[in-house]
């Protein structure tokens, strides 16, 4: 008894210290170490596996995807029979299988979870956010990169009116970065500004951490299609306050946006140096999701002879993901005709 209670005071001050201060922060950590040595005197189910999704949650952002992917296994096999740690097991690995690529399996275990999710019940997380809000959120990512958009983008609005209507504002301000994540991958800019500006707005109200500046990421990128200048010095600004934080989840996808937009300036070398970055930190980590969108922006810097050959690997990536939405966008576009038509530019 007297573990549980110690337990239950360390998930009070996880949510906390989480919504304060970023899932990386050395406070959340040190706070979660604490936990698991409890759980060593105390083995129940149920409590088990919501500090392994915690877990999950902290190495995940961290950067550790080997680490996070590890955490969810265990939970998910901790969770067998026992319905209503069900949603947190699947939720940590669709989001795990999801970043590695594997987006089919990352779809069914989303979908597991918010089976298991009892929209009667609002199930909240040991960090602080709700269950149903984050599945749905997270999902949302994956459908569209199956190709499912019309469903993605309903995801992602059930996430936010399922926020709303629990009056959680840290669940909204988690449901709009994911939303604006969502349509910057669609490209849809006056979507981008809208929820991500609202995320900063809830932030900085809330004094929530975290989902700000990946909501600045974001805005850095739909800034920059119009004055690229500001939008570089916008998502590198964020990217130091995630640095400052430990945040590295989901940072070849963020240096991406970067380079996009240092190309949209005209500085191709500061471009091409930090695709190569991120394509170094993709393969370091497994973070392979976005790696086909990688070697498109790759190819379409590239001398036209390679740019075709790093063309033909965002392909093949592609296909071998089952990345429908990235397939279709590097089918659209010619990596050798777009290669020549940069080198003519350079040198007229």
């Amino acid at each position: 008894m007297r573990h549980r209670i110690a337990s239950s005071f360390a998930e009070t001050r996880a949510a906390a210290l989480n919504t304060a201060r970023g899932y990386s922060a050395p406070e959340v950590e040190r706070n979660l170490d604490r936990v698991f040595a409890l759980l060593r005197k105390d083995s129940e189910p149920r409590v088990a596996v919501r500090w392994l999704w915690a877990g999950f949650s902290v190495r995940f952002v961290l950067g550790d995807l080997p680490g996070a992917t590890a955490m969810a296994e265990q939970a998910l096999a901790r969770s067998r029979g026992d319905r209503p740690s069900l949603c947190e097991a699947h939720q940590a690995m669709g989001g795990a299988l999801t970043c590695l690529g594997e987006l089919e399996s990352g779809r069914r275990h989303f979908d597991a979870a918010l089976d298991a999710y009892d929209v009667s019940k609002p199930q909240r997380s040991s960090l602080g956010s709700d269950l149903g809000v984050f599945a749905q959120a997270w999902s949302s990512h994956g459908l569209w990169l199956l190709g499912e958009e019309h469903m993605a983008i309903e995801r992602a609005g059930n996430a936010i009116t399922l926020a709303e209507r629990l009056d959680d504002p840290y669940s909204r301000a988690l449901a709009l970065a994911y939303a604006a994540l969502l349509h910057q991958l669609r490209r849809d800019v006056a979507q981008v500004l809208t929820c991500a500006g609202a995320a900063v707005e809830l932030c900085e109200r809330h004094r929530f951490a975290y989902y700000d500046d990946w909501a600045q990421t974001l805005l850095g990128w739909a800034l920059g299609q119009t004055r690229p200048t500001d939008g570089i010095a916008i998502i590198r600004a964020a990217l130091e306050r995630l640095d400052a934080r430990r945040a590295q989840a989901r940072r070849p996808y963020y240096l991406s946006l970067l380079a996009e937009t240092l190309e949209r300036a005209g500085n191709r070398d500061a471009a091409t140096a930090t695709l190569e970055a991120a394509v170094v930190i993709a393969h370091d980590r497994g973070e392979a999701w976005w790696l086909p969108a990688l070697y498109l922006q790759q190819s379409q810097l590239a001398a036209p002879a390679e740019g075709q050959l790093v063309w033909s690997r965002a392909l093949e990536l592609a296909r071998a993901q089952r990345s429908r939405a990235l397939e279709e966008r590097i089918l659209a576009t010619d990596a050798g005709t777009f290669a020549r038509t940069l080198s003519e530019r350079a040198t007229s």
